[in-house]
């Protein structure tokens, strides 16, 4: 654990704070001198040194949260090395639907449930992929979770890559899952294999059962997450005919044999998942670094010597004054 500044230099406007501390000792001194002479009792010492104490705490709190400080923590990283997850986004139109203008769309609420995964698989290599009509990589099963969100930020959307040509309305075919058995999605050594689908489901009629025991016969267990609801609408110009379709698709697909959830059911999904991927041997890979920004809570500490500049001379003061003006009236 160590402390590094990101930007130490801006610590000097810290400087700022030398003009109205030193006010606030000449004042200290000039109200001595003036008790002196006028014989009467001076402060105590707490009393007299409050105001600049608390200035000064004020600009180097203040100076040090402008540097930047974190606080930089290592900790050793370990990943599973007898499975790899993959988790294939759906990437078709129909993922824009919602259930209101300004309301998350399917797509929206996909990420973020993979992006759930990557906290609750810790240690599980993860991969991304795009999902229409065709299974396309986007990164590789890795231990990174910074490449893993960075994809979900940059590389994740709509029609990116757009579909392949199709003679009718749906773009979206589960058949295309099969390619995982055929392409190296997974790591070869690797023989104990997820793949995630987070889609709307509002495919393409297809052989369920066939394209699970390829998958199967494959090693891969396949876990289905479906992101719809109904009434949903694109609210786009040009998308006014569409609407939410096929309410049945997660109950289809569980007669066929698939693990398959609703969106209602992400807790239940989550712990298939887990239990997929199970328990199993892991390898050292180095140091996981993880910088804690410390530059928010300094500013905040900053303000608490104003609080007690102003109730010192303000509301403290004020209350005082009413109380002894009360004890003067009775």
């Amino acid at each position: 654990m160590e402390m590094v500044f990101a930007q130490p230099l801006a610590a000097l406007c810290g400087l700022a704070g030398i003009v109205p501390v030193a006010v606030a000792l000449l004042r200290l001194r000039a109200a001595r001198r003036a008790c002196r002479a006028l014989g009467l009792p001076e402060p105590r010492p707490a009393a007299r040194l409050v105001r600049p104490m608390a200035l000064a705490f004020l600009f180097g709190a203040l100076a040090l949260a402008a540097a930047r400080p974190s606080l930089r923590l290592q900790h050793e990283r370990t990943i599973r090395t007898d499975v790899q997850v993959v988790v294939a986004l759906d990437s078709s139109r129909s993922m824009l639907a919602a259930s209101s203008r300004g309301a998350p769309e399917r797509w929206q609420r996909a990420e973020a449930f993979a992006r759930r995964l990557r906290v609750d698989l810790p240690g599980v290599p993860l991969g991304l992929s795009s999902f229409t009509n065709r299974l396309l990589p986007y990164l590789f099963p890795t231990s990174d979770p910074r490449a893993y969100d960075l994809v979900l930020d940059d590389a994740y959307g709509i029609q990116k890559p757009p579909p392949a040509h199709t003679l009718d309305r749906w773009v979206t075919t589960f058949d295309s899952l099969n390619e995982d058995t055929v392409r190296r999605f997974f790591s070869p050594s690797v023989h104990r294999r997820v793949l995630v689908v987070l889609s709307d489901a509002e495919a393409r009629p297809f052989e369920a059962r066939t394209v699970l025991r390829q998958l199967e016969l494959a090693g891969t267990t396949p876990v289905v997450v479906r992101f719809w609801r109904s009434g949903e609408r694109i609210f786009l110009r040009g998308s006014g005919s569409y609407r939410a379709s096929q309410p049945g698709a997660v109950a289809m697909l569980r007669r066929a044999g698939w693990p398959a959830y609703s969106e209602s059911q992400l807790a239940a999904a989550v712990r298939r998942i887990q239990r997929a991927v199970g328990s199993g041997p892991e390898a050292r890979v180095g140091y996981a670094r993880e910088d804690v920004e410390l530059a928010p809570y300094l500013a905040l500490a900053a303000f608490a010597p104003l609080l007690l500049l102003v109730l010192q001379g303000g509301w403290l003061t004020a209350a005082t004054r009413l109380r002894s003006a009360t004890w003067l009236r009775t």
